[in-house]
C-alpha cells in the first residue's frame, strides 16, 4: 500500500527524507459507522521511503499484514515529533 504524504516546516516544504524519524503501524478495534474510501492499488516502486519529485511527496510502501477485516492505524513520525495518521480496513 503507498502511503503518499508532504511534510512542511512552516511554508517551508521538506524533501529530504531525513524529515521522517519512523513509521509505526497499531492494531486498532475497527469502527462500524466510520466511513469506507476504498484505495487504488498502484505500483509505486521501491519499498523503502523516497521522495518523489515528479508528484511532489514522499512515498512509503508499507507491505500490509495478511488480516483481511482487521484494522490498523499507520502513523508516521517527523524530526520535530509532528504526527500523520490514516486508518485501515484490510480486504
Amino acid at each position: 500500500m503507498p502511503l503518499k504524504f508532504e511534510v512542511f516546516a512552516g511554508a517551508t516544504e521538506l524533501t529530504s527524507t531525513s524529515a521522517v524519524k519512523s513509521f509505526v503501524q497499531t492494531r486498532v478495534v475497527c469502527s462500524s459507522t466510520a466511513p469506507i474510501d476504498e484505495v487504488e492499488v498502484t505500483t509505486t516502486g521501491g519499498t523503502t521511503l523516497r521522495y518523489d519529485l515528479t508528484g511532489g511527496q514522499f512515498i512509503q510502501n508499507w507491505q500490509t499484514p495478511k488480516t483481511p477485516g482487521v484494522c490498523y492505524r499507520v502513523t508516521m513520525t517527523t524530526q520535530d515529533g509532528s504526527t500523520l495518521s490514516a486508518l485501515f480496513k484490510l480486504k
